[in-house]
């Protein structure tokens, strides 16, 4: 067909293209060798709002989006160059106007005799519309995907606070009763898995508090082994193929850890009685431009560890495969999941700027492949100690503001810091605490909610109260882990950031932490 059109263009005449680009209502351009458009069909300027005086002349890419620039320069021309052709590359090319346009536009080549590249003949195709439908499928996909997000954890919720209402009952009715620690171990392990939910539903949405370190993959998993061994059958055989000199990735140690359960947990499910096998396989890697546009991969280039597991069970169908990752979707019996697992692992992923794929055939098994973004050489970081602060001897003249607007909330945090001999004090809103402040109370550790009743938030609390109190240090507390990033002003580096609901360990060392700062700070005199 290239030939085909290439002789008409030949028996036209000294200037071949200027019937077609002159009479026909087709999108349609002529670049030569170097980019610069040649010719420019009236419909096709007149598209963008342009005379076709004032596009010719000019590299075809001005008329692109710095996104489609981009893409033009690195990938699709030097390809097309090459080869010759290409067919239905996506552009969003800018009217005069500033407003887009995106194109599917397909182009061969015309050589001289010699070989060498004369010119090419580009057609292009308004793509607006079929933007605009894939658009609204997306959207109705992700309507779908919260409907079943807010159902799914109406559902559950209601059977924790269910759980919990019920066992707080029969105490307050029977305080005395000979089952009373049961009542109280129950209504605690709904409390748990409760909070677990909420930092699913957080990490799905990528919106999950990190704590990212520097990390080798390769140790996590030598780390990981007997937990994975006592995850799954002991039939089960599992098999590691770790690359060395693997680079280090920063990323949160422990949503690592629960990422590699949650897949390990649905393999499991799909593996056979006897003779299953689980494989964990890392290695390093080079993303380009070129995969990435070749695979239409969300990812940038650059270097990445890739940490795949592999099971040799059932495997999935294609649309099974597709749908995953969506919150509340599972394939295991019934009880046995709630369906936010691999949503968890994607979110986290997500949030960690790295991808994952899944790889999948019913009756040969499924891989899971996870790609994060390398940070540095080969190394093996030391293990963290896991730390806890004794008060016996210390804390006794340490003095602490609670504010918190839950009543409720503010008791139960107040209980936990007098269990540590700190003198406390309270207020139940920025504005009451600062007018504390103002009064001369003097606080040297500020506990505060991100977002509370009144003028001052917590941030902004923090940066009035410093005003005032030389060295303060200040722990926020918040339901919602990105808040104190979000209301901005009063955050230091050394302040502690901690998500409800949090329990005694966590809070000790956090006051911990801020009273070994505030005797460095005592012992250096400033």
């Amino acid at each position: 067909m290239t030939n085909n059109i290439l002789q008409f263009w030949q028996n036209a005449g000294d200037d071949p293209f200027e019937p077609l680009f002159e009479a026909a209502p087709i999108l349609m351009h002529s670049i030569d060798d170097k980019g610069i458009l040649l010719k420019v069909s009236r419909f096709w300027s007149s598209k963008l709002g342009y005379k076709t005086e004032e596009m010719v002349g000019r590299p075809s890419t001005d008329f692109l989006t710095e996104k489609s620039r981009k893409y033009a320069l690195q990938t699709v021309l030097p390809e097309f160059y090459r080869k010759g052709s290409m067919a239905n590359v996506e552009y969003v090319f800018v009217r005069k106007d500033g407003s887009p346009l995106p194109v599917l536009l397909s182009a061969i080549a015309e050589y001289d005799a010699e070989g060498n590249f004369e010119r090419s003949l580009a057609v292009m195709f308004d793509n607006t519309e079929a933007k605009r439908a894939q658009a609204e499928l997306v959207q109705s996909q992700r309507t779908d995907a919260i409907g079943r997000l807010v159902g799914g954890v109406a559902h559950d919720f209601n059977n924790l606070l269910t759980v919990v209402q019920g066992n707080l009952e029969f105490i307050k009715l029977d305080f005395d009763s000979e089952e009373r620690e049961i009542f109280l171990t129950d209504a605690m392990n709904a409390v748990e898995r409760g909070a677990a939910l909420t930092q699913q539903l957080l990490t799905y949405g990528r919106k999950a508090n990190l704590n990212p370190k520097l990390t080798n993959i390769n140790r996590a998993i030598r780390e990981m082994d007997s937990m994975l061994r006592r995850v799954l059958p002991s039939t089960t055989s599992i098999e590691t193929v770790v690359a060395a000199g693997l680079w280090l990735v920063e990323i949160d140690r422990h949503l690592l850890d629960t990422a590699i359960i949650n897949i390990v947990n649905n393999a499991q499910y799909s593996m056979p009685e006897n003779g299953a096998t689980l494989t964990v396989e890392t290695c390093n890697v080079r993303i380009s431009d070129e995969y990435i546009s070749a695979r239409h991969e969300d990812i940038q280039p650059g270097r990445y560890v890739m940490l795949a597991i592999s099971d040799n069970g059932s495997g999935m169908t294609r649309d099974v495969a597709e749908q995953v990752f969506e919150p509340f979707f599972t394939t295991k019996p019934v009880g046995k999941g709630s369906g936010l697992g691999l949503s968890m692992v994607f979110g986290f992923i997500k949030q960690s700027s790295g991808a994952i794929r899944i790889y999948s055939e019913p009756g040969h098994g499924t891989t899971v492949k996870m790609y994060f973004p390398a940070v540095g050489a080969p190394d093996t970081p030391p293990a963290d100690k896991p730390e806890y602060f004794d008060f016996e001897d210390d804390g006794n003249d340490i003095k602490i503001l609670v504010v918190e607007d839950e009543p409720d909330v503010r008791k139960v945090l107040v209980r936990q810091l007098r269990g540590m001999g700190l003198r406390i004090s309270q207020a139940e809103s920025g504005d009451d605490a600062f007018k504390m402040i103002e009064n001369g109370h003097r606080p040297d550790i500020l506990l505060t909610d991100i977002v509370m009743p009144g003028t001052l938030q917590g941030p902004a609390l923090a940066a009035e109260a410093r005003a005032v109190i030389d060295g303060l240090r200040v722990i926020y507390v918040s339901g919602y882990p990105n808040e104190a990033a979000i209301h901005g002003n009063g955050v230091n580096q050394n302040d502690v950031q901690l998500v409800k609901p949090v329990d005694t360990k966590t809070l000790t060392n956090a006051v911990g932490k801020m009273i070994k700062l505030i005797d460095a700070q005592a012992g250096s005199g400033t």
